[in-house]
């Protein structure tokens, strides 16, 4: 696994997290509705709506597990912020990018689906991610579904400024 990936716009991601006072929260307990509506959408036990730091995940809402921060060189959203769309790994014990991954291997996570959350120039600023412990696909409304609430949860945050 290629760890601490970071996308061409790193700078002004971060320096966009800043100005948005995205940088350095807690918990939103305000924001466990939208975590388990994507639970709900795609049938995962699990998910969470997460800013990606400088090097640390820091996690703003979590359901189905306990987690506040996450190192990012050990995340899988890592790869999520680098696309515009939904990344979906339906074997994370098959992926390079997630196959020896230790959080992944000791949490017997088998599945990731994420959402970029894009500010109105296109720049991630966290994410919304699902998981499961078993191997899975999503169909095409779930994957759309998921992206749309991605979309809500962004508004939401940048409403908050």
């Amino acid at each position: 696994m290629a760890n601490n990936v970071f996308p061409e716009n790193e700078l002004r991601r971060i320096e966009k997290l800043k100005s948005y006072e995205l940088m350095g929260l807690g918990k939103d307990p305000e924001l466990d509705v939208f975590a388990q509506a994507a639970c709900l959408i795609t049938d995962c036990p699990a998910a969470l709506i997460a800013m990606m730091e400088e090097e640390t995940q820091r996690i703003q809402s979590c359901v189905g597990m306990e987690l506040d921060t996450v190192e990012r060189k050990n995340t899988v959203c890592q790869y999520t912020i680098m696309s515009k769309e939904v990344l979906v790994i339906e074997d994370t014990f098959e992926d390079p990018r997630s196959s020896s991954n230790p959080l992944i291997r000791e949490g017997n996570i088998r599945f990731y689906a994420g959402v970029p959350l894009l500010d109105d120039d296109g720049d991630a600023l966290g994410t919304i991610c699902v998981i499961d412990f078993h191997p899975k696909k999503l169909s095409d409304k779930q994957k759309d579904s998921l992206e749309e609430l991605g979309k809500a949860v962004t508004k939401i945050l940048l409403g908050k400024k």
